[in-house]
């Protein structure tokens, strides 16, 4: 299907149909206006007949049929009449008989003068005729309507053959301004058959009309996310084999010597501690590998909901409460009545990632505080510390970064560094902030900022 021929055919279509009724408008008009011209010529023609019969000058009209009688008696006839006396056409005898019962010889008799005109068929065509009677004559003029007919036709298409001759000067046009107004259209097809699957730059924006800004901003956009997916993909693809190939090495390592040793039964506990560390290490980051790619911007807005922060954050404590306790570590919420617009699941993880990595790395016997924090309007603020070590300065912005891990502290428990990467993830899905910063409590400090939910959203409780 061609927009282009489409509207070249509905527009021509238009113009041919205006044409027509403009002409058959124009046609009814003329046609009515030299009725009425026809009309005055012919009751003009019969005074200046008359005028002429009076003073007896020769008439030669080929044009018309005439009969007229005066009051005297003298009868004065074209000569067709003339040859067909015998045979003279029904208006015209009546005519006659109806001027010999007028009273001419009593001129003070006055009658108002009556005219009239109408048609008659005879001879084998249609005639225009005037009738007009006075007190001094009495006339007939016939005209053959043929006449009236070939000069219609003729200034009809003396009118309207030029608008027939410029429509295809029109139709030219009118293909030349939709080939101008479509052809943003066809280049912007052309571009897009141009690329490559692996080119996915943005098309140039330009010269593209406004009606189709939004489309090429849409295409932009739809580039923009797919370049950025590949990437991801292909960065995650990357740190996955990198991360997943030391423990599968350990474990390989591991079980060899666990079989050597097996023949000489000196397996020692650490070995198997060793070798219970590597799988953990390595069903962790799967697992965090799932949760990273179980958040896409694709599918996250349509299970957003109001959650009762609070509510959440308490659960999160009573699951890790015992790994808390193992660590000897005090934990604290100062939090009451938080409700914020995202996702239940997505803000389990989030808030489950940061307490697990303040339990891990803040250490033996320290202190693990959650509580809201000062946030813009409309947002509320959650902020994760611990007394901790801590990192360094320099260090804070990378520890977002997919895969990274803070080396520096060779004492610290080690992760997949993954976990903060996760928590900014779904952070930017719900529209929120993180900030990372050194804490009061003297180690690390996580803020998270969120949309608090709106009273209609709180008292719908529906998703969107």
């Amino acid at each position: 299907m061609s927009i282009q021929k489409q509207l070249l055919k509905l527009i021509l279509a238009m113009v041919v149909l205006a044409t027509f009724f403009a002409a058959l408008q124009s046609y009814q008009q003329s046609d009515r206006e030299l009725e009425r011209i026809f009309d005055n010529q012919l009751a003009q023609f019969t005074h200046t007949l008359v005028a002429l019969t009076h003073n007896k000058s020769p008439i030669e009209d080929n044009q018309h049929v005439f009969q007229i009688r005066y009051a005297d008696g003298r009868l004065v006839q074209s000569q067709a009449l003339i040859k067909a006396a015998k045979r003279l056409p029904r208006p015209f005898q009546a005519h006659a008989k109806q001027s010999q019962s007028q009273h001419f010889d009593k001129p003070q008799l006055k009658r108002s003068e009556a005219s009239q005109f109408y048609e008659a068929g005879f001879w084998g065509q249609r005639w225009r005729l005037y009738e007009k009677h006075n007190d001094a004559y009495s006339v007939l003029v016939a005209e053959p309507i043929q006449q009236r007919i070939d000069a219609s036709e003729n200034l009809l298409l003396s009118s309207i053959l030029p608008i027939v001759l410029t429509i295809p000067v029109i139709g030219l046009f009118i293909f030349y301004i939709i080939q101008k107004s479509v052809q943003p259209v066809a280049d912007l097809g052309m571009a897009l058959k141009q690329k490559s699957h692996r080119d996915l730059s943005p098309l140039n924006t330009e010269q593209v009309p406004q009606e189709l800004q939004l489309v090429t901003d849409k295409v932009n956009d739809l580039m923009a996310r797919l370049d950025s997916a590949f990437d991801r993909e292909k960065r995650l693809t990357a740190n996955i084999a990198h991360e997943l190939r030391t423990p599968i090495s350990v474990l390989t390592i591991t079980s060899h010597n666990l079989l050597q040793q097996i023949k000489t039964t000196h397996i020692s506990e650490s070995q198997l501690l060793e070798l219970k560390a590597q799988v953990a290490r390595m069903a962790q980051v799967v697992e965090q590998i799932i949760a990273l790619s179980r958040y896409t911007p694709e599918h996250f807005e349509q299970s957003l909901t109001t959650v009762d922060l609070t509510a959440l954050l308490q659960e999160l404590i009573g699951q890790r409460y015992e790994q808390i306790a193992d660590n000897e570590q005090d934990i604290s919420l100062n939090a009451d009545n938080i409700t914020v617009f995202g996702e239940q699941f997505a803000l389990t993880t989030l808030f489950d990632n940061l307490l697990k990595n303040a339990i891990k790395y803040a250490g033996k016997g320290q202190t693990i505080m959650m509580q809201t924090v000062a946030a813009p309007s409309g947002f509320i603020g959650i902020e994760v510390s611990d007394s901790g070590p801590g990192v360094k300065p320099e260090t804070l912005a990378k520890l977002t970064t997919p895969f990274y891990r803070d080396d520096t502290n060779k004492h610290q428990a080690k992760g997949s560094g993954l976990g903060l990467a996760i928590v900014q993830h779904i952070v930017m899905l719900l529209n929120g902030e993180l900030k990372i910063a050194q804490s009061a409590l003297g180690g690390l400090g996580v803020t998270i900022y969120l949309p608090v939910a709106k009273p209609e959203q709180a008292s719908q409780g529906a998703k969107i």
